[in-house]
């Protein structure tokens, strides 16, 4: 009886969308504080933004309650909230230009050939793995550690990140 409850409260709100524009909401704090160097904080939401996005789409899938907006937003929010903080790397020549461009080129493209689709073009599983390597990278690179070998730690992840985006990229041109 209570799950019904629970269920219809979630379903009557749709939960899931609203992390995921909460999310979106926290770029805009993420930006202030990457423009202030304030490491902490932007560690701190990057690690509620990766919180957050299992989090929507674990609710989205257990209580059905995905939907044509979610499959949208969510997509979007993962790109901004990723891709702000590696412009930032970048411009302190953390990562290199040309890997921050693959990433780039390839969201693109994802995000063109899922609004030809009737469904949104939903994740594949190998951009799932894609975003949490990216998640992950973020997290150790943002982290208040700054030993050498934890910072490269961060570097592999974001690494293995990028041969994801290369993978999956080819992955989701097979499909179209």
């Amino acid at each position: 009886m209570l799950i019904i409850g629970i269920n219809k409260v979630l379903k009557m709100y749709n939960l899931p969308n609203y992390i995921t524009s909460i999310r979106l909401i926290f770029t805009i704090p993420l930006i202030i504080f990457l423009e202030t160097n304030n490491i902490l904080f932007v560690w701190i939401i990057i690690l509620f933004g990766g919180i957050t996005d299992y989090l929507d789409g674990y609710i989205a899938r257990k209580f059905k309650l995905k939907t044509k907006l979610g499959a949208i937003l969510d997509p979007l929010a993962d790109k901004v909230f990723i891709i702000i903080p590696f412009i930032w790397l970048c411009k302190y020549e953390v990562i290199p230009f040309w890997s921050l461009s693959v990433l780039l080129i390839r969201e693109f493209l994802i995000s063109a050939f899922r609004g030809t689709k009737e469904n949104g073009l939903p994740a594949l599983k190998i951009g799932k793995y894609k975003t949490l390597f990216q998640f992950i990278s973020l997290i150790i690179l943002f982290s208040n550690f700054n030993h050498f070998q934890i910072q490269n730690i961060g570097m592999i992840f974001y690494w293995i990140s990028i041969a994801l985006t290369i993978v999956s990229l080819f992955s989701y041109l097979r499909i179209k």
